[in-house]
């Protein structure tokens, strides 16, 4: 029989509350043409105007971003910024991260684009909106030229806030939202399944699967046990989750020092509807994520600058079962394929189709399993003015530290399902055999182990030449060493890369 899928939507209500704290405003009047004096930045440590610079970029400021309550940065920037083409992910909540493309198709591999997180390669699924200041598109080969091979694809640059000199701010955060499940996916109830498949045995010269008796018990549910009518899209799924987001940020700085710091929490639960039938435990797909970030910009002296950055990441993840997808199971069965529970009280399952593809009892019945996520993102960077050397001269070194875990735990358990089978009919009842059972009754599963790891080194160092030549005539170069290591699970899982490369700008009458 032809499965009918269909895509499912969450549509979220969002409410939220925001008070902003300040101990200190100022005002910047634009002056000229805003658009051509934008700063653009390439990686290449120095912020050219659109006016002067030659690649394709597209900017997507946190104007943009804060419009939406989304799980991390890569959801809020879908549909925004031009160039950039993005598909939001399906499935439970914490595996669904959206897929981007910068230059469309490019290979069977790996069409990705290339993510940077503050200039360094790093996972944009951890990075929550609230810490985000602008994020830019890097499309064309001038745009990521600094990016050799990796830059291929286009590159996403994402930048997050900083301090501000001889101010304090406080901003205080909180949204909550109300999901739903729209468009969900409407099966054939009992009776009708019944009458199709008979009508497809009939067509084929076969006889009828289903007797006039068991039509009329299916339509009229007078015998739920044996002859049922199982909605699983109801009986399994809620029709609203619900998402708390909280958050709270500090920034400002004195004359020498600046400082931006983030706490945000995120959680979601989902759409599981009998998740709390089990004493001391709950069944429910939930998400916790905590973010904690701070960014510091410190003045060692006039001419040497050093930036910290530094981010901790702690999420837990929660499923029903040992991972069940739930939604494979409500597909794979049939409204009269069994009933919830039979007579005895064990859930339902039969011989040809198992009770381990009862939806209900995997989200209820299987306890849960567990992934927990660990990140530090670590960088700094030192830039050393050397004018009193040579003027238009500076020197800069960046050093990186990355390190991602996920470890599970697996409470799952079995559990005993069955049914008793119709033998015949006598006086309008139908008679039943010997009861099946299958499954085993099992104690909650205590597995728990590293599930995955990646470390990542990463270092650089560039000598900088930035000067006005002459009233028309300017130049920036650049020559930069890159070294990248980075190791993930798994046999012969190291990569050494590095990297020399010159990068020049030259511009007449700023152009």
């Amino acid at each position: 029989m032809k499965k009918n899928k269909k895509h499912i939507l969450i549509l979220s209500l969002l409410s939220g509350l925001c008070l902003p704290l300040s101990a200190q405003t100022d005002s910047t009047e634009l002056v000229g043409n805003p658009f051509l004096d934008e700063a653009i930045e390439i990686g290449a440590n120095k912020n050219f105007t659109r006016q002067q610079s030659t690649a394709s970029v597209s900017i997507i400021g946190n104007q943009s971003t804060d419009k939406r309550s989304s799980k991390n940065i890569g959801n809020s920037i879908i549909g925004e910024g031009k160039g950039l083409i993005g598909l939001d992910g399906a499935g439970i909540y914490y595996a669904a991260n959206p897929t981007f493309y910068v230059r469309g198709l490019q290979s069977p591999s790996t069409s990705s684009p290339l993510i940077l997180v503050d200039g360094i390669e790093r996972d944009i699924s951890l990075v929550s909106p609230d810490e985000v200041d602008h994020v830019t598109i890097l499309k064309d080969a001038a745009a990521v030229a600094l990016y050799g091979y990796k830059g291929a694809n286009g590159a996403i640059q994402i930048v997050t806030k900083r301090g501000k000199y001889n101010s304090s701010d406080v901003r205080v955060r909180y949204e909550h939202l109300f999901n739903s499940q729209v468009d969900r996916p409407q099966f054939v109830n009992s009776h009708q399944y019944a009458l199709a498949m008979n009508e497809a045995l009939t067509n084929e010269g076969l006889a009828p699967r289903y007797t006039e008796q068991e039509l009329a018990a299916y339509r009229d549910n007078t015998f739920p046990y044996e002859y049922p009518n199982v909605n699983w899209v109801d009986e399994t799924f809620r029709n609203n989750g619900v998402t708390n987001k909280y958050a709270i940020e500090f920034q400002g700085g004195g004359e020498r020092f600046r400082y931006f710091t983030m706490m945000n929490l995120l959680s979601d639960k989902g759409f599981i509807k009998n998740f709390n039938d089990n004493e001391g435990y709950s069944t429910q797909d939930k998400y916790v994520r905590g973010n904690l970030r701070t960014n510091l910009d410190i003045d060692l002296t006039p001419t040497t600058d050093l930036k910290v950055n530094l981010l901790g990441v702690l999420s837990e993840m929660s499923r029903p079962g040992s991972q069940a997808n739930l939604w494979d199971m409500v597909y794979s069965i049939p409204a009269n394929a069994f009933s919830i529970n039979d007579r005895n009280g064990h859930w339902g399952g039969t011989p040809t189709y198992s009770g381990t593809l009862n939806p209900v009892a995997s989200s209820t019945g299987a306890s849960y399993y567990k992934i927990h996520e660990r990140a530090l993102f670590a960088d700094m960077d030192l830039h050393q003015d050397l004018k009193d050397w040579i003027e238009g001269l500076s020197f800069n070194v960046r050093l990186g530290y990355d390190t991602y875990s996920t470890l599970y735990e697996d409470h799952s358990k079995t559990f005993v399902y069955g049914y008793h089978p119709v033998v015949t009919w006598g006086d309008g009842t139908p008679v039943l055999g010997d009861y099946w059972s299958g499954g085993a009754k099992g104690e909650m599963g205590k597995d728990a182990n590293t599930n995955n790891y990646q470390r990542r080194l990463t270092f650089n160092a560039g000598l900088n030449f930035d000067r006005q030549l002459t009233y028309k005539d300017y130049l920036y170069a650049q020559v930069r060493y890159d070294y990248d290591y980075s190791n993930t699970t798994g046999a012969n899982q190291s990569i050494y890369r590095q990297n020399y490369s010159f990068w020049g700008h030259y511009a007449r009458m700023k152009r």
